[in-house]
């Protein structure tokens, strides 16, 4: 039977020095993921790389799937809005999409890992990690208002990438692929954004820490 947890019940870090070891575990885990893939990765080494004690670790990541899934999640908040030339909505939205997928295939193994550990989380475990992916989607688009629809269109293409990202770690299509699907995805299902002239640039998410 499933286990059921709530995400908010899990260890937060609350001090900065909380938030700092996380921030190793992260690194950590993203550096040996990329290394070895999700399967050869043992936790106890995630803990050895970023300096913690084993205990410190399962207290704020009871799994090697909650933390690629808590990876996942760090990089979707600190995506950066793009400095784009791109005038529409649309245009806007495909190419941050194509360059954070190809960024994130950089590393297949790694990207795997994320996407098969949120897959465990969501479903073994019966967690859904706080994801702002299609927030970003709309702040991209420069969409500061956003009406039902377009947070509907945000999601549809937050659903298109992950599904994209999901063919791409299994080997089904190449990273190259993987872009150009993404990108033309974003210019279908955004086509009533063509029109819409993308607003002010927004201020950027929190620097994100080297990985």
């Amino acid at each position: 039977m499933p286990r059921t947890h709530d995400m908010r019940k899990l260890a937060e870090p609350r001090t900065t020095s909380q938030r700092e070891r996380c921030d190793r575990m992260l690194r950590a885990a993203a550096e040996l993921g990329a290394r070895h893939g999700l399967e050869q990765v043992q936790i106890g080494d995630i803990a050895a790389g970023a300096d913690v004690a084993l205990g410190t670790l399962y207290r704020y990541f009871p799994s090697k799937h909650h933390l690629y899934a808590a990876l996942l999640a760090d990089r979707v908040e600190r995506m950066p809005i793009p400095r784009t030339s791109a005038v529409t909505a649309t245009a806007a939205v495909a190419e941050a999409m194509g360059t954070a997928v190809r960024a994130m295939l950089t590393s297949v193994p790694l990207a795997r890992a994320m996407i098969v550990s949120i897959n465990v989380v969501r479903n073994e475990y019966g967690l859904n990690p706080p994801f702002a992916m299609d927030e970003r989607i709309l702040g991209i688009a420069g969409l500061h208002r956003p009406t039902a629809e377009d947070r509907r269109l945000a999601r549809l293409v937050e659903q298109a990438v992950y599904g994209v990202l999901t063919w791409a770690t299994a080997g089904e299509i190449t990273p190259e692929q993987a872009v150009d699907d993404v990108e033309r995805a974003c210019e279908l299902l955004l086509a009533p954004w063509q029109r819409r002239a993308r607003g002010p640039r927004p201020a950027d998410p929190r620097p994100r820490p080297d990985s």
